[in-house]
């Protein structure tokens, strides 16, 4: 319990600059690439997110990487498999209702060969032709999960490069065509260390925050902990504390009861650097990235 709340301590001293709320952006796809099956919706973000796009006319795809073979307790093939189905019952929570594995050894992505990863995305790009990309921001510092690197690694590249004719043109006998999105938004965690800076937060509301908790927690393979209560009363206890409301309910209502403090948290942390009730926070391209000058002369005066 200790470690969770100096954790907690920590992400909030990361992390604590205001941030400006970002408008939603107009489109009509928005594809998640992630390494793992439940990176859809972390303690870090994502998933509020991707339930306003959905309940704003979205469409969602989500591309899960690896083979999440090592994430529980049921051996590779049992994990894979459950995970998976997981996975799928955690996005329906999000409205999002497809999802693309790629199949990759979970946990082992260091030498895999980058660009056939960073190829495989760029034609899912092309094949679903997103307004919006979402995945890990590969300039965070101090990432830990080498899925995570590579995976965000690939896919700024891939958002970069999917739109150039000369890139993979072998691509187009497929029927796909070139296609350049017009957003990405990358997730960091930088309790880890100091990485670059969020610059916008997405405001979430209730329904939202909501649909976020509960998709987490249909991940019951790796997240549900029947013992967490015991654990926690114990750990409160020691300090001369208690907690009726965890102390109310069965070890089963528990561990799901803290996993939906645990998001609620975060997202109220992140919400109150924004100026509202609950947020996420991302670092934010647009296709006007790379020509900083143009886009503030476009912002002065465009109309």
């Amino acid at each position: 319990m200790c470690k969770w709340l100096l954790w907690m301590a920590v992400a909030a001293a990361a992390t604590g600059q205001p941030l400006p709320l970002g408008e939603l952006p107009r489109g009509k796809v928005v594809l998640i690439a992630q390494p793992h099956h439940d990176d859809h919706t972390t303690d870090y973000g994502m998933g509020g997110f991707i339930a306003r796009l959905i309940e704003n006319g979205y469409r969602g795809v989500y591309i899960r990487a690896s083979n999440d073979e090592k994430d529980g307790r049921n051996g590779y093939a049992q994990n894979d498999i459950i995970n998976l189905r997981e996975a799928r019952a955690g996005l329906r929570h999000l409205g999002v209702d497809e999802v693309v594995s790629l199949n990759w050894r979970n946990d082992f992505m260091n030498p895999i060969p980058l660009n056939e990863l960073r190829e495989q995305l760029i034609f899912l790009i092309r094949k679903y032709k997103p307004d919006v990309v979402l995945g890990h921001n590969p300039w965070e510092h101090y990432q830990k999960n080498p899925d995570h690197r590579n995976v965000g690694r690939a896919l700024v590249e891939a958002y970069w490069m999917a739109g150039d004719r000369n890139v993979h043109p072998e691509h187009f006998a497929l029927g796909v065509t070139p296609h350049a999105a017009r957003h990405f938004y990358g997730k960091g965690r930088l309790d880890w260390g100091l990485g670059q800076q969020s610059n916008v937060a997405i405001a979430l509301n209730e329904t939202q925050q909501r649909k976020k908790e509960l998709a987490i927690a249909a991940h019951r393979n790796v997240y549900h902990n029947p013992g967490a209560k015991k654990a926690y009363l114990a750990a409160l206890a020691g300090e001369g504390k208690a907690l009726p409301e965890l102390a109310a309910v069965d070890d089963n209502t528990a561990s799901d009861l803290i996993l939906h403090w645990w998001m609620n948290w975060i997202s109220r942390d992140i919400g109150r650097r924004a100026g509202v009730k609950y947020a996420e926070d991302y670092y934010h391209l647009d296709r006007w990235d790379d020509l900083p000058g143009l886009r503030n002369y476009l912002q002065r005066n465009a109309r």
